[in-house]
């Protein structure tokens, strides 16, 4: 099961922006730069089979190519290592994508498939060995049979194993993304702050340019805080804001140390208030934003359980 940190890391490939930048980055091959980039479109990317199961994706884009629409199946991997059967998995989803287009006559052209890209996404620290083929998944068979089976097939993009030379500009969404999980030492950390130092603020207040800064800001304040790095020394004090926007990384930094200040005070007082607090209820709150922890604070002194407390969308 992915963590809040894999969610949040997903919900940037959320902006067309980044799905762009991947496949112009990441992804082999010529057909890529003659993409109509600003025709991209996110898709439902869940479906009900014939039997009523439902089965949910990741993430699916469609894009114009040449004119015509091709849809790109994105799925994000989260696991420590690879998964064998990923060719099988992709056959299953790429499958129930065009069942899905048929029933809801939204073929390009009748009796017409759109094609489809496959990527994957792997971020885990051990090397990627599945095949990429599901052919290389089924057992041996008479020659003539072969053209017969399925053949599905998936581009790998191996975030770990990637050449670090392909991160170094601040043009490219994804490439950003990627060198801030890639990040390790102390050292890595610091390089990158005054990495982003030098970019000027005034340029970064795009929707995605925001969430990107978030999201830094929150994973190097994560792998700071496990490394015993201090981090506080970009600060001056910034002012409780509900809806932020950042100018600079070292703005977001500041933003996130605030919102782990406001966290563990409001847990101490629930602690006193009304003893250890769930596995649940604690990461709620760890991932809380400040005008969640406004409103909890308001109520806490007025009520008269947990669940007077949080009583909103998700229990406690």
């Amino acid at each position: 099961m992915e963590n809040e940190d894999d969610t949040a890391y997903k919900q940037l490939f959320a902006h067309p922006e980044m799905v762009r930048d991947l496949l112009l980055g990441f992804v082999p091959g010529t057909w890529v730069q003659q993409l109509d980039l600003a025709t991209f479109e996110r898709v439902s990317g869940s479906y009900v089979g014939d039997g009523g199961q439902h089965r949910h994706s990741d993430m699916v884009w469609k894009v114009r190519l040449s004119g015509e629409w091709i849809y790109v199946y994105l799925l994000l991997e989260f696991q420590s290592r690879s998964d064998p059967w990923m060719a099988l998995r992709m056959q299953v989803y790429v499958g129930l994508l065009y069942q899905d287009l048929v029933k809801r006559h939204e073929l390009p052209q009748p009796y017409r498939l759109p094609p489809v890209f496959p990527v994957v996404l792997y971020n885990g620290k051990r090397p990627w060995s599945a095949s990429t083929s599901l052919a290389a998944l089924i057992a041996p068979l008479p020659q003539d049979l072969q053209p017969l089976q399925a053949a599905q097939r998936y581009v790998l993009v191996d975030q770990q194993r990637l050449k670090s030379d392909a991160f170094a500009s601040f043009d490219n969404y994804a490439a950003i993304a990627f060198r801030v999980d890639r990040l390790e030492t102390a050292q890595d950390i610091s390089d990158e702050l005054e990495r982003w130092r030098r970019v000027k603020p005034s340029t970064w207040t795009s929707t995605v340019q925001q969430g990107i800064t978030r999201w830094a800001a929150h994973r190097l304040r994560r792998k700071g805080q496990r490394r015993m790095i201090d981090l506080t020394g970009t600060s001056k004090e910034v002012e409780t804001m509900s809806v932020p926007i950042f100018y600079s990384l070292d703005d977001a930094l500041r933003y996130e140390a605030l919102l782990d200040g406001h966290r563990e005070r409001l847990k101490k007082m629930l602690i006193k208030r009304f003893g250890p607090l769930s596995a649940r209820l604690n990461k709620r709150i760890t991932y809380a934003e400040m005008d969640d922890l406004d409103r909890w604070c308001d109520r806490l002194f007025e009520a008269r359980s947990l669940r007077e407390i949080f009583a909103d969308k998700q229990p406690a």
